[in-house]
């Protein structure tokens, strides 16, 4: 009888599992704690300790300062907002330099004192101008009658990285002695900033109060047929991106509306249609008000359980779009349930939900194609075999939990190493989340290096970056490719409107648990996540392509009857007809 493997929890990996938490926040929590350790034992050695400990307490505090700044960049990647960030640790290492300063300018403690005061005090007024501002965020743009609210005079994050920097200046006015008078300089600097942005808050606070006061009488006379929904902060760009455009074309005049101000930028610059941001904790601009007689339905494109705020409103028909078609479990989640439509692409879309347990009674499926592969060119044909092979890498994000990570890109130089090696052209498309993990914008970065690498030697015209991300769409990079190398993702699905051969990598699951899970894979050639089928994968993708009719045949199965110029007809019809009231 052979032993139970026991998982390695002693692992930062094993830890991530058990925790129920990212490898990337682990390491974000173990390098906090660092840098808060680091900073109490600088400030304890630069008071208490003699010279020796003294000398030892700088370097502690420039530990911690390093180990700060490195979170702040890792926040500022994930998200704009780092008031309120890491204070403890800041505080802390402001006081410590304070001693620092003491030790080498003794004569000067006036000085040094006021300069660590002000400091201190532009740290403790983040967490009052957080609060202040969450109450000026945007009511609406786009909306007739309704003023803007402004925009602050720097980008908020300036000033947690202006008290860091009176920090790392005052360890080098320590060292050069200098004269305390130029520490106080530095705080007041600090301090002015948290000034400006104070009296900004309070100008905007009351723009704010006065749009709200106005929006219903102006959302009245704007009339939206329907509400497009958007509850979470990341992912807007491509999420709602896909499908205000059609959308738009069904001809009616509609709202958006974000849970989310720091939403309302990215969002305003996909749509002209109002985007409106509904208060919390106020008598004015809040979510009821933003419901009118006129509208008549609600979209969604994103699973937040936030949802179900908006869902309460019955007198709406609620319409589940989702963001893309594939196996996911965002695309059988039990919460679609509640729903009072569920639109698919195919019948496939409506299968994964029984296959996974769900249950959705069948007059709430609508089957409307996938409006999205509307510009995807169908080429049912293979190539000859020995024309020249370009092949589009897509692998997704690695997801909001472990158990939801299908990403390949862990994998991706040994994949594009294996296509370069068979002469392919390679353009490289990674999900845009993935730059929001750091681990995963640094592979991002050496793919394409690789790529340019491979550029300069053999003159292939590889493409990546914004050429690839932004400057190309979808359907743009679909066109331009031979095959696709992807995980399981929405890219599967819409790829397979061009007829075009496919390989998934298997990334949670291998062999038949793989295919058996992800019926896109029974269609895809797949790699497992040893690598040991690459080979075999790359070449039926790129030579004999076996699989040809059974794809073919599965593509009305997943996508509907119409592709093309016409991919669009039916979801235009059957959504016109609910936001105009014909249920």
């Amino acid at each position: 009888m052979s032993a139970t493997r026991r998982p390695r929890v002693l692992s930062l990996s094993g830890w991530s599992g058990v925790l129920g938490s990212s490898r990337s926040k682990m390491v974000d929590l173990l390098v906090q704690n660092g840098a808060q350790g680091a900073a109490v034992v600088s400030l304890v050695l630069l008071f208490a300790a003699g010279t020796t400990g003294r000398l030892v307490g700088v370097a502690a505090g420039l530990v911690a300062l390093g180990l700060v700044a490195w979170l702040l960049r890792r926040s500022e990647a994930r998200r704009p907002e780092l008031l309120g960030a890491y204070v403890g640790a800041r505080l802390v290492l402001l006081v410590a330099v304070a001693g620092a300063l003491l030790a080498r300018r003794p004569e000067d403690p006036v000085w040094i004192w006021l300069g660590t005061g002000v400091a201190l005090l532009a740290v403790l007024a983040e967490s009052t101008l957080r609060s202040m501002l969450t109450k000026t965020a945007t009511v609406a743009v786009n909306l007739p009658g309704v003023p803007t609210v402004p925009e602050p005079p720097f980008p908020t994050r300036t000033l947690p990285w202006m008290t860091l920097g009176v920090t790392a200046l005052g360890w080098l006015l320590a060292l050069l002695a200098a004269p305390g008078w130029l520490h106080l300089v530095a705080g007041l600097l600090a301090l002015a900033t948290a000034a400006a942005l104070l009296v900004h808050a309070g100008r905007a606070n009351l723009v704010a109060r006065r749009a709200a006061r106005g929006l219903r009488k102006a959302l009245v006379a704007h009339q939206p047929a329907f509400v497009v929904y958007y509850a979470t902060v990341q992912g807007a760009r491509y999420q709602l991106g896909m499908w205000l455009p059609y959308l738009e074309r069904l001809g009616v005049p509609f709202v958006v509306i974000t849970r989310v101000p720091e939403t309302v930028p990215v969002i305003a610059s996909l749509t002209s249609a109002p985007v409106l941001v509904p208060r919390k904790n106020s008598t004015v601009g809040t979510l009821d008000q933003l419901v009118v007689p006129s509208m008549k339905a609600a979209f969604y494109v994103q699973g937040s359980a936030a949802n179900s705020f908006f869902q309460r409103y019955r007198q709406l028909t609620h319409v589940w779009l989702n963001h893309g078609d594939s196996d996911k479990a965002a695309n059988f989640s039990a919460r679609h349930a509640t729903y009072d439509k569920l639109f698919v692409s195919g019948q496939q879309g409506v299968e994964r939900y029984a296959a996974h347990g769900v249950h959705v009674p069948p007059e709430r499926f609508v089957v409307v194609g996938r409006p999205q592969v509307e510009r995807i060119e169908v080429h049912d044909e293979p190539l000859p075999a020995d024309a020249p092979r370009t092949v589009l890498y897509a692998p997704t994000w690695r997801g909001g939990r472990p158990a939801t990570n299908y990403s390949s890109l862990p994998l991706a130089e040994q994949v594009v190493e294996a296509l370069l090696a068979r002469g392919a052209t390679v353009v490289f498309r990674p999900h845009p989340l993935s730059y929001n993990e750091p681990e995963d914008a640094a592979v991002i970065h050496r793919v394409q290096q690789q790529l340019a690498a491979d550029q300069a030697a053999t003159g292939r015209a590889h493409v990546w970056g914004p050429a690839a991300e932004t400057d190309r769409d979808i359907p743009a990079c679909i066109n331009a490719v031979d095959a696709l190398v992807t995980d399981v993702s929405s890219v599967a699905s819409d790829f397979l409107a061009s007829g075009k051969p496919l390989a998934m990598v298997a990334i949670r699951t291998s062999g038949s648990a793989f295919t058996d899970e992800f019926p896109m894979a029974r269609v895809s050639y797949v790699i497992e996540k040893d690598l040991s089928t690459l080979d075999g994968a790359l070449g039926h993708l790129l030579g004999d392509d076996p699989l040809r009719e059974r794809r073919l045949a599965y593509r009305h199965h997943c996508l509907g009857d119409h592709l093309g110029a016409h991919a669009a007809d039916e979801f235009l019809r059957v959504a016109g007809a609910i936001v105009r009231g014909q249920r």
